[in-house]
């Protein structure tokens, strides 16, 4: 389980002596409010909440914000914010968050709505059809499908009104409470929908977005935005180390925005689409704090290296960081400030008096023969790597370049073996570089070459993750992960079908639950759905075990995808199940198909005997799953909350109740293995070392 944080009161660091936190709003929504009823109302503590909510759909529950999805997408229409604030350096905004899908979009349905109702109506293809209306009959949530059915009939091709909206949810300072495009205006990020990679984080730098990284996974998710006299400074966790994002208590500095200079700012968190292709799912905001903290009203926040450089080049001493070393190699000049350990974020402003001028900035630096180099001039940017005194040039842009007369930012982002360069904002490099070499040298500074004069100001080097700063408390996130064994299964032994074979662990049975294809037993290591291209696995089909602890299960597997590559006509859509009964599942597959570039691992829900298909709700994991190669799923439940894993990282995370607040919590009774059917079936993958953990 996490832990928080102890936070000291008041009076504690008043003797201590500290001057802590001074908290403006700390919003952790416990008071429970019907959609369209939240606006307008006091924040736990602080103020107002204030905002948009042009079709009633935000309210309160279960001690989260809940944004439902727009029937019009937009920005403007929904969200929430507080203030407005007087800019000043050391106003920090904390968000707590689990967006609804980081690839929402609004976008005209695929298919005609005939064929849409129909496939709603026909379900996965399970239950049969008069069985399944009766179930509607007595589905309780006939509101919200009514509202369902109104969306897709003003979302077909012909009535569907707007632009394509790609980027679905904002989180900053606005100047505005209600701003109507976040993506030109405010110090904020921005969500955009990266299709097969899922989400791509951009952070707001001078008059556009730099797209800090892609594969932003469905995660519950930390932002902060630290404003400065003149622009702001962004920061991002997770619960766990997941890709592009530090794990909590410590966050991950993002990028720097050296220009905004709004004076009047409301922090706000805003929506403008939820769901793709017709899914829906809703956002949940667990907590919103505002508060001033003197740690982030200095200059330089969290760097441990900076200088001001008020003369454009290095004194003696750094202002943060220690002494500046000065080298020359060939002419050219280095100024290197070591800090002690790596650095993730680099950013400094440059302005340049010559077209000829040609400079850098340098990092990962050893000694004067061994450090990587972005190198600017005004015929483009390089980077450029030195190992043994031997240049490499990695990557070159030249649509990109310095002016006279203007001020550039410069930034360097460098953690998890990549490397992304920026200009202005603007990423120079298509790819970020796959970085493996000098990555744990530690000195950061400047290059200029010989005859060259360039201004560097406000230079700065943050580490890759930081303390995230901390003004009221936060609820503990469920982070829960079995630790015993209670089945497990290699598949080897005695070859044959599934059903009525005994776990080599637990002496569990298995036992086919659902549907009618069939997994067969190698005995050597293997459990093969029975299926080709010509026959896939014909629907839906479970396999599981008794279990005997309803309120928790830890599930894992290891899944190989049929096939070699892409173009097979080969499909995957294995995973695991939880049981109840068969009203009551959840199964969490994989969905792998040549119609998509990528895969995702869905979950499919059947609640109260009626399974709204389209409330599935999925992450798209990129190439972590793909055709002939291995890999691990594990998912933990507890009838309400689930974390998905896949080879150890963290991909996806929600609760039942974001999909479903009025249900009660779903009694584990059965777990084990799940072929699923969506928009396919499988076509032989193959499953090795099933565990279950309590």
């Amino acid at each position: 389980m996490l832990h928080r944080h102890d936070w000291a009161a008041p009076a504690e660091q008043a003797e201590s002596g500290v001057v802590g936190p001074e908290i403006l709003i700390a919003d952790s929504f416990q008071d429970d409010r019907t959609r369209g009823t939240v606006i307008g109302t006091l924040a736990t503590k602080g103020g107002v909440r204030r905002g948009r909510d042009i079709e009633r759909q935000i309210a309160i529950d279960h001690g989260a914000l809940r944004f439902q999805p727009l029937v019009r997408p937009g920005w403007g229409r929904q969200g929430i914010s507080y203030g407005p604030f007087q800019r000043e350096a050391g106003l920090v905004l904390l968000v707590s968050i689990t967006n609804g899908h980081n690839t929402s979009q609004g976008s005209p349905l695929p298919e005609d709505i005939a064929r849409r109702v129909y496939r709603w109506l026909r379900g996965p293809g399970i239950d049969p059809w008069p069985g399944r209306l009766v179930s509607l009959m007595r589905a309780p949530r006939k509101r919200s499908t009514l509202r369902r059915f109104w969306w897709w009939l003003l979302s077909t091709p012909l009535t569907y009104r707007g632009p394509n909206i790609n980027e679905n949810l904002a989180v900053g300072w606005f100047p505005s409470e209600a701003p109507a495009n976040p993506v030109e205006e405010g110090c904020g990020f921005v969500v955009h929908a990266a299709e097969g990679e899922n989400g791509e984080l951009w952070a707001r730098v001078g008059k556009q977005c730099l797209s800090a990284f892609r594969r932003l996974k469905n995660l519950h998710v930390y932002y902060v935005v630290a404003l400065r006299e003149q622009g702001a400074v962004y920061y991002a966790a997770a619960d766990q180390r997941a890709h592009g994002l530090a794990a909590f208590p410590m966050m991950r500095p993002i990028a720097i925005d050296p220009f905004n200079k709004d004076e009047k700012l409301f922090a706000g968190v805003h929506q403008s689409a939820l769901g793709q292709i017709g899914f829906r799912v809703d956002t949940r905001v667990q907590a919103v704090h505002v508060g001033r903290l003197p740690e982030f009203s200095t200059r330089f926040s969290t760097a441990h290296a900076a200088d001001a450089l008020a003369e454009g080049l290095p004194a003696q001493t750094a202002a943060i960081g220690g002494r500046w070393r000065f080298l020359q190699d060939a002419g050219d000049d280095l100024s290197v400030v070591d800090p002690g350990c790596p650095s993730g974020l680099i950013h400094g402003l440059l302005e340049i008096s010559a077209v000829s001028d040609v400079c850098g900035l340098v990092w990962r630096f050893r000694d004067k023969d061994n450090f990587w180099l972005l190198k600017l001039s005004t015929l483009g940017c390089t980077l450029v790597s030195r190992q043994s005194g031997k240049e490499t040039t990695i990557a070159t842009n030249t649509g990109h370049a310095l002016r006279e007369c203007s001020t550039h930012s410069v930034q360097i982002l460098d953690w998890d073996g990549q490397v992304s360069c920026f200009l202005d904002g603007a990423r120079l490099f298509d790819l970020p570089a796959e970085a493996g070499s000098a990555e744990d040298a530690t000195g950061v500074g400047a290059w200029t070459s010989a005859d060259s004069e360039p201004r560097w100001h406000n230079f700065e080097a943050h580490p890759c993750e930081v303390p995230i700063p901390l003004m009221a408390p936060l609820e503990a996130s469920w982070n829960q992960l079995g630790a015993s064994l209670s089945y497990a299964d290699d598949f080897t032994g005695t070859a044959g079908e599934l059903d009525r074979r005994t776990t080599e662990l637990g002496r569990g049975q298995w036992a086919r639950t659902l549907g009618t294809g069939v997994i067969d037993v190698d005995g050597l290591g293997s459990a093969r759905v029975r299926a080709s291209v010509d026959r896939p696995n014909p629907g839906r089909t479970f396999y599981s075990l008794p279990w005997d602890l309803p309120g928790f299960s830890d599930l894992e597997v290891t899944i190989e995808p049929p096939g070699e590559r892409r173009g097979q006509d080969q499909r995957s859509r294995a995973g695991l199940l939880f049981w109840q009964d068969s009203d009551n599942y959840v199964c969490v597959t994989t969905w792998l198909d040549d119609v998509y570039q990528g895969a995702s691992i869905s979950v499919f829900i059947k609640r109260l005997g009626f399974e709204e298909l389209y409330d599935a709700v999925w992450t798209n994991v990129a190439d972590k799953v793909v055709w002939g190669k291995c890999f691990r799923m594990r998912a933990a439940f507890d009838g309400n909350r689930f974390a998905i894993l896949i080879d150890d990282e963290l991909v996806m995370q929600r609760s039942l109740t974001d999909i479903y607040p009025d249900d009660a919590a779903l009694q584990i009774l059965r777990v084990g293995l799940a072929v699923n059917w969506e928009w396919g079936d499988d076509t032989g993958s193959v499953f090795t070392s099933f565990k279950a953990r309590r």
